[in-house]
C-alpha cells in the first residue's frame, strides 16, 4: 500500500485516489534552504498571527490557542509544554530579511506554474508553517482541502487508512471536527502510516481521516489546496461539497489564491 509517485503522469492519476501517497522526482518542482529549526521558533513565537496549542502524543489537549503563554519561552520550555506552533500564510513572512524570504519565488510560483502547465486550476492554494514540539500529536481529523506536506526536518509518523472511504464515507464530508472521532473497531492492519524524515514529501487527500505523530521536534509546511480540479474535474468528495452546499466554499477562504488570480498577477 505504501506508493511514491515520481512522475507527473503518475501524479495525475493518483491526486484524487483517495490513498495518501509519497512525492519526489519530477513532481516537487522546487528546493529550498530553510533557517534552522530553532530559529523559526524563534521567530514565530513573536508573531502575532501564530497560533500555539498543547497536547502529548495520543492526546488532542486543549486546543484554544495559547500563544502568548509561549511568547519568550525558550525551546526546552516550549518542549516540555509538547508545543504545537502554526503559522498561517508563509507569504506574509516573505520579505527582505523575513523568516522565510524569496520562498514565494522559490516554491509556491513553480508548484503553481507546475500545477498550470499540467491542466490544473483550483481556488485556493497557500501555504502555512507548523512546528511540532517532541511527543506530540495533531489527533484525529479530516482536512477540507487536498494537502501536499512538505516535512521539511525531523521525524514524523503520519497514520491514516488503507481504506479511508470505510471508516469515513462521503456522506461524513461536513462532519464538525469536534465529530471526527477515531473509530474504536480499527485495528492495526486497517491503518496506512507513512514514516518520515527530513526532506519527505506526502499528498493528503482531501477528507481521508489521519492524524501525525511526532516522536521529535520538527518543522514542515502545507500547500492547502481547495477546488483543486484536473480538466475541470474536481475529486468526487470535493463535487459533493459543492453540490450539497450549492456554492463555492471557497469563495471567502483565500480567493486571493485561486488559479485565476495567480494567472491575472503573472
Amino acid at each position: 500500500m505504501h506508493t511514491t509517485i515520481s512522475t507527473t503522469a503518475d501524479f495525475i492519476q493518483n491526486w484524487d485516489s483517495r490513498i495518501n501517497f509519497l512525492m519526489d522526482g519530477a513532481c516537487v518542482p522546487f528546493s529550498y534552504e530553510f533557517p534552522s529549526t530553532e530559529d523559526i521558533v524563534t521567530s514565530l513565537q513573536e508573531e502575532e498571527a501564530t497560533t500555539a496549542i498543547t497536547g502529548e502524543k495520543r492526546e488532542t489537549g486543549d486546543a484554544s490557542n495559547v500563544i502568548d503563554s509561549f511568547r519568550g519561552k525558550s525551546l526546552d520550555d516550549l518542549s516540555a509544554r509538547h508545543f504545537q506552533l502554526r503559522y498561517p500564510d508563509v507569504t506574509n513572512l516573505d520579505c527582505a530579511g523575513g523568516l522565510f524570504e524569496g520562498i514565494t519565488e522559490q516554491v509556491i510560483i513553480p508548484w503553481k506554474q507546475y500545477l498550470l502547465e499540467n491542466d490544473f486550476g483550483w481556488d485556493r492554494c497557500y501555504v502555512l508553517a507548523r512546528v511540532s514540539g517532541p511527543d506530540t500529536c495533531t489527533g484525529y481529523h479530516m482536512d477540507r482541502s487536498n494537502v501536499l506536506f512538505w516535512n521539511v526536518r525531523g521525524r514524523k509518523l503520519f497514520h491514516g487508512f488503507k481504506d479511508p472511504d470505510r471508516w469515513a464515507p462521503i456522506e461524513r464530508a461536513l462532519d464538525r471536527r469536534s465529530d471526527q472521532i477515531m473509530p474504536e473497531d480499527a485495528k492495526g492492519e486497517d491503518l496506512l502510516t507513512y514514516d518520515v524524515g527530513d526532506n519527505a514529501f506526502l499528498w493528503n487527500h482531501l477528507f481521508t481521516p489521519h492524524w501525525v505523530d511526532a516522536p521529535e521536534l520538527t518543522f514542515g509546511i502545507n500547500f492547502s489546496h481547495g477546488g483543486l480540479r484536473h480538466k475541470g474535474r474536481m475529486c468526487r468528495f470535493e463535487e459533493h461539497v459543492y453540490d450539497l452546499t450549492g456554492k463555492n466554499p471557497n469563495e471567502s477562504w483565500h480567493p486571493e489564491t485561486s488559479s485565476n488570480a495567480f494567472l491575472q498577477a503573472t
